[in-house]
Protein backbone atom coordinates (compact mmCIF):
# COMPACT_ATOMS: atom_id res chain seq x y z
CA UNK A 1 0.00 0.00 0.00
CA UNK A 2 1.68 3.28 -0.60
CA UNK A 3 2.62 5.93 1.85
CA UNK A 4 0.16 8.57 2.49
CA UNK A 5 3.20 10.42 3.30
CA UNK A 6 5.40 9.86 0.73
CA UNK A 7 6.97 13.72 0.70
CA UNK A 8 7.36 13.58 4.23
CA UNK A 9 9.26 10.63 4.20
CA UNK A 10 11.70 12.00 1.73
CA UNK A 11 12.18 15.22 4.06
CA UNK A 12 13.30 13.08 6.84
CA UNK A 13 15.34 11.35 4.55
CA UNK A 14 16.99 14.09 3.34
CA UNK A 15 17.10 15.69 7.38
CA UNK A 16 18.87 12.89 8.47
CA UNK A 17 21.17 12.00 5.26
CA UNK A 18 22.47 16.20 6.23
CA UNK A 19 23.17 14.99 9.82
CA UNK A 20 26.93 15.16 11.10
CA UNK A 21 28.26 11.40 10.95
CA UNK A 22 28.36 10.22 14.62
CA UNK A 23 32.34 9.19 14.10
CA UNK A 24 35.09 12.14 15.39
CA UNK A 25 38.34 12.83 13.24
CA UNK A 26 40.57 12.85 15.60
CA UNK A 27 44.76 12.55 15.99
CA UNK A 28 43.66 7.93 16.01
CA UNK A 29 46.59 5.60 16.72
CA UNK A 30 47.87 7.04 12.79
CA UNK A 31 47.32 10.38 13.65
CA UNK A 32 44.67 12.68 12.26
CA UNK A 33 41.67 11.40 9.93
CA UNK A 34 38.90 11.83 7.73
CA UNK A 35 35.91 9.28 8.05
CA UNK A 36 34.74 9.19 3.84
CA UNK A 37 30.77 7.19 3.85
CA UNK A 38 28.00 7.24 2.36
CA UNK A 39 26.79 6.13 -1.45
CA UNK A 40 30.35 4.72 -2.40
CA UNK A 41 31.55 1.20 -3.53
CA UNK A 42 33.40 1.26 -0.69
CA UNK A 43 33.99 3.65 2.50
CA UNK A 44 36.46 3.71 5.52
CA UNK A 45 38.78 6.05 7.32
CA UNK A 46 42.20 7.90 6.20
CA UNK A 47 44.40 9.11 7.97
CA UNK A 48 47.45 11.47 6.67
CA UNK A 49 49.73 8.73 5.98
CA UNK A 50 47.14 6.98 3.52
CA UNK A 51 45.79 11.14 2.37
CA UNK A 52 49.41 11.71 1.18
CA UNK A 53 49.97 8.50 -0.63
CA UNK A 54 46.86 9.58 -2.87
CA UNK A 55 48.99 12.34 -4.33
CA UNK A 56 49.70 15.63 -1.83
CA UNK A 57 50.34 18.80 -3.42
CA UNK A 58 51.05 21.86 -2.33
CA UNK A 59 48.82 25.02 -3.78
CA UNK A 60 47.82 28.65 -2.68
CA UNK A 61 44.65 29.55 -1.00
CA UNK A 62 44.06 33.16 -0.55
CA UNK A 63 41.39 33.45 2.69
CA UNK A 64 40.74 37.01 4.16
CA UNK A 65 42.84 38.77 1.95
CA UNK A 66 45.95 36.67 2.79
CA UNK A 67 47.46 34.10 0.82
CA UNK A 68 48.86 30.82 2.44
CA UNK A 69 50.61 27.87 0.82
CA UNK A 70 48.35 24.53 1.85
CA UNK A 71 49.50 21.06 1.47
CA UNK A 72 47.09 18.32 1.12
CA UNK A 73 45.13 16.33 -1.49
CA UNK A 74 42.13 16.78 -3.81
CA UNK A 75 38.96 15.96 -2.78
CA UNK A 76 38.30 14.28 -6.43
CA UNK A 77 41.07 11.73 -5.50
CA UNK A 78 39.86 10.88 -2.14
CA UNK A 79 36.06 9.81 -3.67
CA UNK A 80 37.99 7.86 -6.98
CA UNK A 81 39.96 5.42 -3.93
CA UNK A 82 36.34 4.84 -2.55
CA UNK A 83 35.56 3.78 -5.90
CA UNK A 84 33.14 6.83 -6.87
CA UNK A 85 32.52 6.83 -10.89
CA UNK A 86 30.38 9.51 -12.78
CA UNK A 87 28.73 6.23 -14.24
CA UNK A 88 27.81 5.97 -17.80
CA UNK A 89 26.92 8.48 -20.76
CA UNK A 90 25.12 6.97 -24.00
CA UNK A 91 21.71 6.69 -25.72
CA UNK A 92 21.75 3.23 -24.73
CA UNK A 93 21.98 4.04 -20.83
CA UNK A 94 18.02 4.60 -19.24
CA UNK A 95 18.20 8.06 -18.30
CA UNK A 96 18.06 7.77 -14.53
CA UNK A 97 21.54 5.71 -14.82
CA UNK A 98 23.11 9.06 -17.34
CA UNK A 99 25.81 9.68 -15.25
CA UNK A 100 24.58 8.98 -12.07
CA UNK A 101 27.58 9.77 -9.74
CA UNK A 102 28.21 13.33 -11.14
CA UNK A 103 24.54 14.15 -9.58
CA UNK A 104 25.41 12.58 -6.27
CA UNK A 105 26.21 15.63 -3.63
CA UNK A 106 29.13 15.92 -1.28
CA UNK A 107 28.79 16.98 2.41
CA UNK A 108 31.77 17.71 4.47
CA UNK A 109 31.05 18.09 8.15
CA UNK A 110 33.37 19.37 11.00
CA UNK A 111 34.04 18.35 14.08
CA UNK A 112 31.01 21.02 15.47
CA UNK A 113 28.57 20.46 12.83
CA UNK A 114 29.30 22.73 10.61
CA UNK A 115 28.69 21.57 7.10
CA UNK A 116 29.64 22.38 3.25
CA UNK A 117 27.72 20.92 0.18
CA UNK A 118 29.19 20.34 -2.69
CA UNK A 119 27.76 18.58 -6.37
CA UNK A 120 29.83 15.44 -6.97
CA UNK A 121 30.64 16.32 -10.28
CA UNK A 122 31.95 20.23 -9.13
CA UNK A 123 34.76 18.43 -7.20
CA UNK A 124 36.13 16.01 -10.09
CA UNK A 125 39.25 17.72 -11.91
CA UNK A 126 38.39 17.95 -15.44
CA UNK A 127 34.59 18.17 -14.91
CA UNK A 128 33.96 21.19 -12.67
CA UNK A 129 35.76 24.03 -11.64
CA UNK A 130 35.90 23.13 -8.01
CA UNK A 131 39.67 22.42 -6.44
CA UNK A 132 38.74 21.34 -3.05
CA UNK A 133 41.44 19.69 -0.64
CA UNK A 134 41.92 17.97 2.57
CA UNK A 135 44.71 19.84 3.82
CA UNK A 136 47.31 19.03 7.14
CA UNK A 137 49.82 21.94 5.97
CA UNK A 138 49.66 25.64 6.29
CA UNK A 139 52.53 27.47 5.45
CA UNK A 140 54.79 24.41 5.62
CA UNK A 141 53.43 23.97 9.21
CA UNK A 142 50.88 21.61 10.45
CA UNK A 143 47.61 22.73 10.89
CA UNK A 144 46.98 23.76 14.72
CA UNK A 145 44.00 22.80 17.08
CA UNK A 146 41.73 25.56 16.37
CA UNK A 147 41.91 24.48 12.38
CA UNK A 148 42.75 20.98 12.47
CA UNK A 149 44.30 18.51 12.48
CA UNK A 150 42.87 18.11 8.98
CA UNK A 151 41.28 21.31 7.34
CA UNK A 152 38.73 21.42 3.62
CA UNK A 153 40.27 24.04 2.01
CA UNK A 154 38.38 25.17 -1.47
CA UNK A 155 41.02 27.56 -3.40
CA UNK A 156 38.42 28.49 -6.00
CA UNK A 157 35.77 29.81 -3.90
CA UNK A 158 36.11 33.68 -3.71
CA UNK A 159 35.41 33.50 0.18
CA UNK A 160 36.37 30.56 2.86
CA UNK A 161 32.62 30.34 3.75
CA UNK A 162 32.82 25.95 2.61
CA UNK A 163 36.65 26.16 3.85
CA UNK A 164 35.78 23.59 6.58
CA UNK A 165 38.21 23.83 9.77
CA UNK A 166 38.70 20.42 11.92
CA UNK A 167 37.37 18.24 8.94
CA UNK A 168 35.93 15.24 10.42
CA UNK A 169 33.86 13.40 7.54
CA UNK A 170 32.80 13.48 3.51
CA UNK A 171 29.55 11.90 3.25
CA UNK A 172 28.33 11.07 -0.61
CA UNK A 173 24.68 11.23 -1.28
CA UNK A 174 22.33 9.90 -3.66
CA UNK A 175 19.76 12.91 -3.92
CA UNK A 176 18.19 11.20 -7.09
Amino acid sequence: MPSKHPAGVLRLGLLLAFLPAVTLAADGPAGPTVRVEGALPKTGTLGQAELEKLGSTTVAWTSHGQTHQVTGVRVDKVLLHFGFTPGQMGKDVPVKEKVKGYREVLVATARDGFQAVFSCAEVMEGMGATAAFIVWQVDGKPLGPEAGPLRLVVTTDGEPARSIRQLDSLRVLDVS
